[in-house]
């Protein structure tokens, strides 16, 4: 049977945007339901040429109906993992209904993860959602459909549908994926011509012909529990990974086969595991692969040797960001539970400069315990490490997260919260403006220092 898969376009006004990525996502659902002897069909909408037209949204709209009309899918999946691409793929939604009516939509990620209820119940054109991962549960429905016989659907686990009478039903028992089981994902569906975007400030020490930035993941799971985090809740607290040789398959694949030469390793976890990275950077020397990579979850910095990070220079790390994420240390050890000291940050970043490599760091501001000292700590902290780029983001109270709990509690979000609608609102971790108010700052103070860390981005920018 078809399944239409579709990553929907991120509305963004920017003209030179950097984030046409392939969807990890759809690439690892086309896989597993090729596998299981389905034909996917990718609609990959988040790329450059849907940006370029006059009417982007509208033209996704109308890619989506030819889809539907020639390909006559079965099943349609709407892939999103943030709640800013709600509203979006409820609005694509609504369109497959009006062209087929019976055809039936699925989604999944982090949001549709977290408001099942709220979803199936306020979004008719919705017919099923996959909490946490999403392989088991796309190829268990295509198989039902195809088949013609659905079954009972409460033996889907991590599961939501509505009954025959209407009712929303969720099934919230687990079974974490097998991540070292699962195929490549599905690269060779992937036309990366329609992901190209002007690099040119990007890192090339190697001196590529960069077009494309490819994102690549060995691992699945995080241990940790940072209080304003919800990751868990679609990957689970157990990490769980590719070897290093399957790992490097596959950016073996994408450099001889497809000619991609610079990709992101989107790893939360990378360095926690001295074993497992080092194994990555000796199969890529061991292969002779002529690649470079950035890391775009913040590299862990307790673990990160100086023979590691020696290592990940030498297989082709030109950049890295790192995640201190508070300069005070209180905030970042005893509110966020990080377990971080002070000397391990310093010390990570002088091994690092003694590499061409440049450096990035995360950092968030405005936490319910945020005072104007503590922001002068992590201003005097950016100012110490003078790291390139440092992306200082505003607290997001995630649901599902300590810090949300807390937030509400206090009432601390500023305006208030409405709680009926927190479903459909959506938030983004570097917004301008700030969610909730701390306990001890004004709100003329939080804009003060949202302002400030917004113009030291690039105090600190290298020529290397």
């Amino acid at each position: 049977m078809k399944v239409l898969l579709i990553a929907p376009y991120l509305d963004e006004p920017q003209p030179n945007r950097t984030d046409f990525l392939p969807s990890a996502a759809l690439l690892s659902l086309a896989a597993v339901l090729r596998k299981a002897g389905h034909t996917p069909v990718l609609l990959d909408l988040n790329n450059r040429r849907v940006h370029e037209q006059a009417e982007p949204n509208q033209y996704c709209l109308d890619k989506i109906t030819h889809a539907i009309r020639t390909e006559q899918p079965g099943l349609v999946a709407i892939s999103f993992l943030f709640s800013g691409f709600m509203k979006t793929a409820w609005r694509y939604a609504r369109e497959i209904k009006a062209v087929a009516p019976g055809l039936k939509i699925m989604t999944g990620g982090i949001h549709a993860t977290t408001y099942p209820q709220e979803i199936l119940t306020n979004c008719p054109e919705f017919d099923y959602i996959a909490l946490g991962e999403g392989e088991p549960q796309m190829v268990a429905m295509a198989d039902r459909i195809a088949s013609g016989e659905l079954g009972n659907l409460n033996d889907i686990k991590s599961f939501a549908f509505r009954d025959e009478q209407g009712k929303v039903r969720i099934n919230r028992d687990r079974e974490w994926i097998d991540y070292e089981e699962l195929p490549m994902q599905a690269w060779d569906m992937v036309d990366f011509t329609e992901f190209e975007m002007d690099l040119g400030h990007y890192s090339n020490f190697k001196n590529h012909v960069i077009k494309n930035v490819v994102p690549v993941i060995s691992e699945r799971g995080c241990p940790f529990k940072c209080t304003f985090c919800d990751m868990y809740l679609v990957q689970g607290r157990k990490l769980r990974r590719r070897t290093p040789e399957k790992f490097v398959d596959e950016l073996e694949y994408l450099a001889t086969e497809r000619g991609q030469r610079f990709f992101t390793f989107m790893d939360d976890n990378l360095t926690v595991d001295n074993k497992h990275i080092l194994g990555i950077c000796n199969e890529i020397l061991r292969r002779g692969l002529d690649i470079q990579f950035t890391t775009a979850g913040g590299l862990g910095m307790n673990s990160l040797r100086t023979d590691v990070i020696d290592a990940m220079v030498a297989a082709g790390m030109t950049s890295a960001l790192l995640a201190p994420e508070h300069g005070s240390d209180y905030i970042r050890n005893t509110v966020i539970k990080k377990g971080l000291k002070r000397d391990t940050i310093y010390k990570v970043v002088e091994d690092l400069k003694k590499h061409r490599v440049s450096l990035a760091g995360n950092w968030i501001m405005g936490f319910p315990e945020d005072t104007n000292e503590t922001l002068q700590e992590t201003m005097d902290m950016i100012d110490d490490l003078q790291l390139d780029r440092n992306w200082v983001g505003t607290l997001i109270p995630f649901p599902g997260t300590p810090v949300f709990e807390q937030s509400v509690r206090d009432n601390l979000f500023i305006g208030g919260l409405d709680t009926d609608n927190l479903w459909q609102v959506p938030v983004r971790a570097h917004q301008d403006g700030c969610v909730i108010k701390p306990y001890n700052m004004s709100l003329e103070d939080l804009r003060s220092w949202r302002q400030k860390f917004i113009d030291i981005r690039f105090k600190y920018l290298r020529k290397l």
